[in-house]
């Protein structure tokens, strides 16, 4: 098994259960319990916003990641349509990240599924959830198209972590998801760095204006500036940014247009959080010149500063 994968998913495993780590996390959220409303107000009258329409839709504006732990998230989705004794599909699980968590709300099944498969680590997620929770959990290599013949209307909630910004047919995505959610189903989706955003190439190059290497260089500069500084530690993993960015791994959408086509497709939005990236923020209001670049470039000001969303919806009946 990958050693960074094996790290990260024994990390999620403790945080899953009631140990020192979920203590932990316990008194942040507490502390993120105050700190969210006051960070939304202020945010509010930081971001620079074309038109009102992010102002309209979004439910929280989050400072960085806003403490948005698992635990926390996945309660949020318990409230608003119970996981216990729910089957719950998740697309683009990768290697099982999160799985943990979600497996300790006691779901009566789980099925994932991601385009890359990892035998050795879903075998260890598949066998610690079953011996630990008593929930079953279903892995397969694949897409949403080996099980719709199979499965339409049939799950409870479809959960997707990291997906959505490498999804290339969105209203695929959007329309599939809506014919095998159940008449009260549920979607929920974190997603982010997103491609106009800062950071969206999922790669950490440093210094505050390359974070928009992806957006304002040209691409025979971009590989070659890629080449020399990650080729040395390229590692042949979905889950890295080289690899992402080799294979063509991003849905090269603007935030505007992941809510439009939810909207658009048969999913009424119930919540919608944005994640707005403070050194961004901080870095082009000091920026004037590097502003000006990205508005000749056409990238829109809400995705300058946004590094995500979380989104729920549901499907029309």
């Amino acid at each position: 098994m990958n050693k960074k994968h094996s790290k990260i998913l024994k990390k999620d495993f403790l945080e899953s259960k009631f140990n020192l780590s979920s203590i932990i996390i316990e008194l942040k959220l507490f502390y993120y319990l105050f700190q969210r409303p006051l960070c939304n107000i202020k945010l509010k009258k930081q971001i620079y916003l074309d038109n009102n329409f992010f102002l309209r839709k979004t439910n929280l504006f989050l400072r960085n990641e806003g403490g948005m732990f698992k635990t926390h998230v996945y309660g949020i989705c318990d409230k608003i349509n119970k996981l216990k004794n729910s089957v719950i599909l998740v697309p683009g699980c990768g290697y099982g990240h999160n799985l943990f968590q979600l497996a300790a709300f006691k779901p009566k099944k789980i099925i994932a599924f991601d385009i890359y498969e990892y035998p050795e680590e879903w075998e260890f997620v598949k066998e610690n959830i079953r011996n630990f929770f008593g929930v079953n959990i279903e892995f397969f290599q694949g897409s949403f198209n080996s099980i719709l013949k199979k499965r339409e209307k049939y799950f409870d909630w479809i959960i997707s972590d990291a997906v959505l910004e490498h999804v290339q047919d969105m209203e695929c995505f959007v329309k599939q998801s809506r014919i095998l959610l159940k008449k009260d189903g549920m979607f929920y989706a974190s997603f982010g760095p997103i491609w106009y955003g800062p950071k969206g190439d999922h790669l950490d190059w440093g210094s505050n204006e390359k974070m928009f290497n992806h957006l304002v260089l040209n691409q025979k500069e971009y590989k070659k500036r890629l080449e020399n500084k990650f080729r040395p530690t390229f590692s042949n993993d979905s889950c890295e940014g080289v690899f992402m960015f080799e294979n063509n791994l991003f849905s090269y959408l603007k935030s505007r247009e992941y809510i439009n086509f939810f909207e658009n497709n048969g999913f009424k939005i119930e919540k919608l959080f944005a994640k707005i990236s403070i050194r961004a923020l901080h870095f082009l209001k000091r920026s004037k010149g590097f502003m000006k670049l990205l508005n000749k470039k056409n990238i829109p000001r809400f995705d300058r500063f946004c590094s995500g969303f979380y989104l729920w919806a549901k499907p029309y009946k």
